[in-house]
């Protein structure tokens, strides 16, 4: 379960870090030089499941296993089986509803966020002040990109991050990865890096596929 967990901490590391970044309202005044004016909505039409997180989960343990296959595609409703059913409740009060999404070359996570849930483990002036702009829930969005940069060695290159019509300044990226008690990737402080089993040899999106390689044996 420990290997599974590492396969997954990208997807769930990457929603923690979207979520936490209820900690950067402290710079509330930069972000609303930031408002974008667009709208995040999310319609997921899949039907994800506890049976399809199952088989991903145990098609991923099989990477691991004496002759098991050296490449998992994994499908985009079984990405977002996984989020919903082993990711979700790991998340704190107020935060819901977290969704994934498959993009080109990146993987696209959101929840929704209760501020009055959160207000007590995030700034509540901070919280207070958000609530007058987008209410008592907004919904937090992360593109990533997702890359292996050695053995072991993880990287989530966060390309977009957004709460409601907010996008989060770039610039304001790798201080809300350092808050919340993660390292940024070397050479790409927008890089979260993230601690992956070293038999790893990649991880990428490919015809909405999320698609995790092994080394050749």
């Amino acid at each position: 379960m420990r290997t599974i967990r590492s396969c997954l901490a990208g997807v769930g590391c990457l929603t923690l870090l979207a979520l936490g970044g209820g900690a950067a309202w402290m710079y509330w005044p930069e972000i609303q030089e930031w408002w974008g004016g667009r709208s995040t909505d999310v319609v997921y039409a899949v039907e994800p499941s506890e049976e399809l997180a199952a088989d991903a989960e145990a098609r991923l343990r099989s990477l691991f296993e004496e002759g098991g296959p050296v490449e998992v595609r994994l499908t985009e409703t079984e990405v977002q089986s996984l989020v919903l059913y082993r990711v979700a409740p790991t998340l704190p009060p107020g935060v819901s509803e977290p969704l994934a999404t498959l993009q080109d070359s990146t993987v696209e996570v959101s929840a929704l966020l209760d501020l009055e849930q959160l207000a007590a483990s995030i700034d509540s002036e901070a919280a207070g002040r958000l609530q007058e702009f987008i209410g008592d829930t907004a919904r937090v969005t992360a593109r990533l990109h997702p890359l292996v940069a050695g053995p072991a060695r993880g990287e989530l290159s966060i390309l977009r991050l957004q709460a409601g019509l907010f996008p989060i300044p770039p610039l304001l990226i790798p201080g809300m990865i350092t808050q919340l008690g993660f390292s940024t990737a070397p050479g790409n402080p927008r890089a979260m890096a993230v601690e992956i089993p070293p038999e790893i040899r990649s991880v990428r999106v490919e015809a909405e596929e999320l698609v995790v390689r092994l080394a050749e044996p």
